[in-house]
């Protein structure tokens, strides 16, 4: 047996809480890796990862977004390669769009697409780097961020929520649940953690809530973006 094939096999054999937490303590160490030796280990996020996460109903998720949340423009921070902002344009092309990401590839993906994009490393913490988050998301009356918060430290999950909810109407938002597995998911919370999080920015979950996610669940989409996408809007 291989070392990888015990660890896994050891992984499994753990209660699930602490199946969970261990998960996301190894995916933490395996970032802390990548960050401290970017030019010598490959990043997670590869072709390989994208094309694995192609295809799906963009165009139905689109949809619901123009008919629940009437944006007069839309930033979407974790925007991968832009397959939701890419629908939004099809559908509205005069709206304002940004995607926000942290992968150079997802980025050139994204770009390639015809989405407006912006570089920005959304696990740092640094005030400057927050600021610098806020300001551009600003302008943006609806801020969509989907299955990203789980990618990132958890230092960072509180100070993420805030900047979404900076200067938003409303915020379209999905993170992966404990237990969920991924790639890189370092900060697997249940709903009613992120929720606190929206909440102490004046946050609640939107009138609209229930409808949002019940007409995602109709779209030819992963399973998680039913099970864990909410609508906040400012109370």
């Amino acid at each position: 047996m291989t070392l990888a094939a015990l660890a896994r096999r050891t992984m499994e054999s753990l209660p699930p809480p602490l199946r969970w937490r261990t998960r996301n303590a190894a995916a933490l160490a395996r970032w802390l890796v990548q960050r401290a030796r970017p030019a010598s280990v490959p990043s997670s996020y590869d072709g390989e990862f994208w094309a694995l996460h192609d295809g799906g109903d963009w165009d139905g998720f689109a949809r619901v977004i123009a008919r629940l949340c009437t944006p007069a423009s839309m930033v979407d921070v974790g925007c991968g390669d832009g397959k939701l902002l890419a629908a939004v344009r099809r559908l509205s092309p005069a709206l304002p769009v940004l995607g926000i990401d942290g992968s150079a590839m997802a980025l050139e993906r994204a770009a390639a697409a015809g989405v407006t994009v912006w570089a920005h490393d959304l696990s740092s913490t640094r005030s400057s780097d927050v600021a610098a988050l806020v300001q551009r998301i600003a302008p943006f009356d609806v801020v969509v961020s989907l299955e990203t918060a789980e990618h990132l430290p958890p230092w960072a999950g509180a100070r993420f929520a805030a900047s979404l909810a900076e200067q938003a109407r409303l915020v379209v938002f999905s993170a992966a649940q404990p237990g969920q597995g991924g790639t890189l998911h370092m900060n697997e919370r249940p709903p009613e953690y992120w929720q606190a999080r929206f909440a102490a920015c004046g946050f609640r979950r939107a009138a609209a809530d229930a409808e949002f996610g019940a007409a995602v669940a109709t779209l030819d989409l992963p399973w998680w973006y039913a099970a864990n996408v909410h609508l906040f809007e400012r109370a």
